[in-house]
């Protein structure tokens, strides 16, 4: 009898959660499957191509944060209108939303295309890993261009349980993708071989794709979200006050975040390039492990936005919340346990040099720790939090635990106290450990629970 008072124990709950989290995994799982087939593809060519590629790839990781937070933002006003069936106020927080990631994939496309061995300068004086990946950087820019529209459009469909249309476009995204660099980087298919300059060139074509789908699917067949391209950069001026008011923390979150880790990458790549290349295989299994925690974050904030916007049975809102962080934990439970026993497969299919090798594997063991506790942090934050308007809250945690102590730490471990390369990796991933009590806390508080529509 307790646990019914703390947990939701419908069964039509748990559907509509599987049915959201699923395909929201899947889309999550399809962009790591993407970054794994493109590390180990790059990482045959050599370890200094791994090393660069991946270096080149941090301002696309910032930038696709900072899309993430621009589309939470929105998606937060989106879900509790969705919830309150303002149709008119939905189609005017999309036209504000749209056209700022618009606006923000123009200027990171600009700036990596025009400047792409300064950008490969701010995170590492390697002159290989610079020109190597600067060749990469000048191509692949240009999928900015293409992802500002196509990611913030799938985020907000998120926001009205439409989660359907954007697996579809990613998963035929993601095989384009793989096709494209299989043949341009070792030259199949009477292509020729470009080495990281192909696996550039077929992202972009993936993502202009990937773009057009979108493009041809909200005009013609989207019936929630009322985009209509000719509404671009025409604001309401209310809605665009609101709009700043929980997305500016969003993005300031995200940006900042995306920057810290950014920063993390910096740090390692000053050290030596076995590091660097440990790290980077160690950073997408561990983006491999965490989509279905991601998928559960991604559900919650549809659910929890749309039961406080419509106003109805908001004292059921800290059950929900509940119910969806011990989802995320068993979830979690399964991915870290899942990846700690197949480490040795995994690294078996990098070919990569035996102290590498023995790296990364100790990298892992110390990820699968990480992964428990983003377990309850991720759906925390992403979800619950920022579904009922507390942004100002997540963004400082999430910002402050990484740049008070991951960012210092990490920094001192490698090159003022002259720790092994294990201990710099746990300095790196501090915040996490910061995070979980702060936030187990703040939701059991309830501050959280709030309708912010007009």
């Amino acid at each position: 009898m307790q646990f019914s008072k703390k947990f939701i124990l419908e069964p039509h709950f748990f559907a509509v959660l599987a049915g959201l989290a699923l395909p929201i995994a899947l889309q999550d799982l399809v962009k790591f499957s993407l970054s794994l087939a493109d590390n180990i593809m790059v990482g045959r060519l050599s370890e200094a191509a791994l090393g660069a590629v991946t270096l080149a790839s941090q301002p696309f990781f910032i930038f696709s944060m900072l899309s993430f937070g621009i589309a939470s933002g929105g998606g937060v006003l989106v879900a509790q209108y969705y919830g309150k069936h303002d149709s008119l106020s939905i189609q005017k927080i999309v036209s504000i939303t749209i056209s700022i990631g618009i606006l923000v994939s123009f200027l990171f496309g600009l700036g990596t295309t025009l400047f792409p061995r300064q950008v490969m300068r701010v995170f590492t004086n390697v002159p290989e890993l610079v020109e190597i990946g600067a060749n990469y950087l000048r191509i692949q820019g240009f999928a900015y261009f293409f992802y500002g529209f196509s990611n913030t459009m799938i985020m907000l469909m998120r926001s009205t349980r439409e989660v359907k249309a954007g697996l579809i476009v990613n998963l035929s995204a993601f095989f384009l993708n793989v096709l494209l660099n299989w043949a341009l980087i070792f030259g199949h298919w009477g292509f020729p071989a470009l080495g990281v300059q192909g696996a550039a060139i077929g992202t972009v074509i993936a993502r202009a794709v990937e773009c057009l789908a979108l493009v041809v699917y909200v005009r013609f067949m989207e019936r929630h979200l009322h985009f209509r391209f000719r509404k671009l950069f025409h604001f309401d001026i209310t809605l665009f006050k609101d709009f700043l008011h929980y997305s500016i923390p969003v993005v300031v979150n995200e940006t900042g975040w995306s920057i810290g880790v950014a920063m993390q990458s910096v740090i390692l790549g000053h050290l030596n390039s076995t590091i660097v290349a440990a790290a980077s295989i160690v950073g997408t299994l561990q983006q491999m492990g965490l989509v279905f925690i991601f998928g559960v974050a991604g559900a919650s904030a549809p659910i929890i936005g749309n039961l406080l916007g419509s106003g109805k049975n908001m004292q059921d809102a800290k059950r929900y919340a509940n119910t969806l962080i011990l989802a995320g934990i068993f979830v979690g439970t399964i991915m870290a346990g899942s990846l700690f026993l197949f480490r040795d497969s995994i690294l078996t299919l990098y070919a990569i040099p035996s102290d590498t090798l023995a790296l990364a594997k100790t990298f892992v063991c110390i990820q699968c720790i990480m992964i428990l506790l983003q377990s309850y942090t991720s759906p925390a934050v992403v979800g619950i939090l920022r579904a009922g308007g507390d942004t100002t809250f997540t963004s400082i945690i999430d910002i402050g635990s990484l740049w008070a102590f991951s960012i210092p730490f990490g920094y001192l471990a490698g090159f003022e106290w002259g720790f092994s390369y294990a201990m710099i990796f746990l300095m790196l991933r501090l915040d996490e450990i910061v995070k979980f009590p702060i936030l187990l806390w703040r939701i059991e508080k309830k501050g959280w629970i709030r309708n912010v529509t007009r």
